[in-house]
């Protein structure tokens, strides 16, 4: 009966035990609870918005061809009149070129009447340089085609040699918006889809797309596309950057996220965006976008809820499963 006695003693002293260590296990794991960082983030729930079924590139403004108005001859030049930006009508004269022949005739009768020294030699060296200068032989300068000056080579004063470029005339219809599309979108293309381009400096205007070309370089995996603008003034700026947005099919709604929520990895190039799961966490997912509209991109995949929140502020560097407490 002592051993049965002492037998349960020590089952008991053990249960004892066991009911310390765990609670300790408990305290311990409060206790590391409390340490873990919280970090405090704004967010934005995912949402359902309508928006259009549209190709975006970007690209930058380029001459597709160029009328150079040259000098027929040597000559001086005498007036030039458009600078780059000026539109001229085909035909139009825009300036004047003075032949090397009468100007030479002109610097010799000039020469006579400074070495004039009695009065009849005055007077004849003066009739010399007066039809001299009648004589000079002034040679207009026309604009073969109608189109914008891009550029003004030479100005007024300057000798020229035949052959010596003037201006640089873009014909009408000749700037174009030239973008590499990839090949999985720039099967959805077609000549004569709507188009809009936002210049970097923000401005906007509306386009269509003229033509597809194929890529000058065999290792360029993307297409060529050339937009036109739908109207010619004011004439945009030669090599500025921006972007296309051409529409290949109707609007249809598509959940989106806000921009602010994106953030693209510098080192794989792909973007990522950090919701807040039902354990209070962060979990980064990498998404695929679609079309963009008024700030919000669409998600093409990986599928996910409406409603689900994504941080908008506070995500950048953030750690994947990090504590977040979400700020009103």
């Amino acid at each position: 009966m002592r051993i049965a006695r002492g037998g349960l003693a020590a089952v008991l002293l053990l249960i004892a035990c066991a009911g310390c260590g765990s609670r300790a296990g408990r305290e311990g794991d409060a206790a590391d609870s409390a340490a873990e960082p919280v970090v405090a983030v704004r967010v934005r729930a995912l949402e359902v918005r309508r928006v259009g079924d549209v190709v975006a590139a970007p690209g930058r403004w380029r001459a597709a061809g160029e009328i150079t108005i040259a000098a027929p001859f040597a000559a001086r030049l005498d007036s030039l009149g458009p600078r780059a930006g000026d539109a001229v009508e085909s035909g139009e004269r825009v300036g004047w070129l003075l032949t090397r022949e009468s100007l030479a005739a002109l610097r010799g009768a000039e020469l006579i009447a400074l070495r004039a020294r009695d009065p009849a030699a005055r007077d004849d060296a003066a009739r010399a340089l007066e039809l001299a200068r009648r004589e000079l032989v002034r040679v207009p300068i026309v604009a073969t085609a109608a189109g914008t000056v891009v550029r003004r080579a030479v100005e007024p004063g300057a000798e020229v040699a035949e052959g010596t470029e003037l201006l640089s005339i873009v014909p009408s219809g000749g700037i174009v918006f030239e973008v590499h599309v990839g090949a999985a979108e720039a099967s959805r293309l077609r000549a004569g889809q709507d188009a809009t381009i936002r210049d970097d400096g923000g401005g906007t205007r509306r386009a269509r797309l003229e033509r597809l070309l194929p890529a000058a370089n065999a290792s360029d995996q993307t297409t060529l596309a050339w937009l036109v603008p739908r109207a010619e003034a004011p004439l945009p700026e030669i090599e500025r950057f921006g972007t296309a947005t051409i529409e290949v099919g109707p609007a249809h709604e598509s959940l989106m996220a806000p921009d602010s929520a994106l953030v693209e990895d510098d080192l794989t190039g792909e973007t990522r965006i950090a919701l807040v799961g039902a354990d209070g966490r962060a979990h980064w997912r990498t998404v695929t976008l679609g079309p963009a509209a008024g700030g919000w991109h669409a998600l093409a995949s990986p599928p996910l809820a409406p409603g689900t929140r994504a941080i908008v502020e506070g995500q950048r560097g953030l750690a994947d499963s990090t504590r977040v407490s979400v700020a009103p």
